[in-house]
């Protein structure tokens, strides 16, 4: 052991000052190095194959031809559930408040026959502001719900003079009924 430290102080006297805080930083990058650097590699080999494994297995399905059933069967699979309305209410709303007009009140009801695949939520809504306003507030809702449509849209202004005008504007929400 006591060679091992004079062997040490001997070889710090050689290297210098700039020599020993080179040495410490190769036996500080060295442990890194193995603490860090090796097993995120072997992480991101790991990544590299799932995502390979992934690729692979949507190569796969895509290739496999779907049926005209399993196609439709996907169309209304995407169609959001009749529990998730008050959501894409709450978007259609906040589309409003960012147009800064109020909805004070409205209509909903469903509409369509029990045997029909997609139920309809017809909301019937009295708005008042500009045109702008009101044409940014239904291009805003349509962006938000994509199972959303405009169904009509009537404007009245009383004078020709208002800045405002009166909308009464149909909505209607298409949502996926359970199998």
């Amino acid at each position: 052991m006591k060679n091992l430290n004079l062997s040490a102080a001997r070889t710090m006297s050689v290297l210098g000052t700039p020599g020993a805080v080179g040495a410490g930083l190769l036996v500080f990058l060295t442990a890194v190095y193995f603490s860090a650097v090796l097993p995120e590699q072997a992480r991101l080999g790991e990544l590299r194959q799932e995502l390979a494994q992934s690729q692979q297995r949507k190569a796969q399905t895509a290739a496999r031809p779907q049926s005209d059933v399993e196609k439709l069967a996907a169309f209304y699979a995407a169609f959001p559930q009749a529990g998730q309305l008050p959501e894409l209410l709450g978007k259609i709303f906040h589309s409003a408040e960012d147009q800064g007009l109020l909805l004070e009140q409205g209509e909903y009801r469903i509409v369509g026959g029990a045997g029909s695949t997609l139920a309809q939520y017809q909301i019937t809504l009295p708005v008042h502001g500009t045109y702008p306003q009101i044409r940014k507030f239904v291009d805003g809702a349509l962006q938000e719900v994509p199972t959303l449509s405009l169904d009509s849209i009537h404007f009245e202004r009383q004078k020709v003079a208002d800045n405002g005008v009166d909308a009464k504007i149909r909505l209607v929400v298409y949502l996926g009924r359970k199998s």
